[in-house]
């Protein structure tokens, strides 16, 4: 089985696309790309797999695995999933913990939309009073 693994940057996001067949021989190429895009700080990732024709379990065990390395890092992950992804999700009733769009273009738009305002937490000092890091 093969998979080709591309990596493209535009603006703030990351978009790695699959194309093949993921399985277990194999699905370590995508984890690898998602490890290198978090290293070198990138936090919204879109991962292009509408052109995967098949995939195991260890490939949907490795997509719950990198989905929790992102959010891990403060950043979110958009799955562009072709049709037979998106049985697979459906049948195993995992398309409920991705964030699915229906085109790289719109998972564009949905981190377009979002910004990248920062959010400065807050801490409480011991007297009671609040402020920022």
């Amino acid at each position: 089985m093969s998979l080709n693994i591309s990596t493209e940057k535009l603006a703030n996001v990351t978009i790695v696309k699959g194309d093949g067949e993921m399985d277990y021989h194999n699905f370590r190429l995508l984890k690898n790309q998602v490890e290198t895009a978090l290293a070198e700080g990138d936090r919204k990732l879109l991962l292009d797999l509408s052109d995967i024709s098949y995939l195991d379990s260890s490939a949907l065990g490795s997509l719950l695995y990198n989905q929790k390395r992102v959010h891990e890092r403060g950043g979110e992950v958009l799955v562009v999933a072709g049709d037979p992804l998106m049985d697979i999700l459906s049948l195993t009733h995992l398309d409920s913990h991705f964030t699915i769009v229906d085109s790289v273009d719109e998972g564009r738009h949905r981190f377009s939309d979002k910004g990248d305002h920062q959010v400065i937490p807050l801490r409480v000092k011991s007297s009671g009073t609040e402020e920022s890091r």
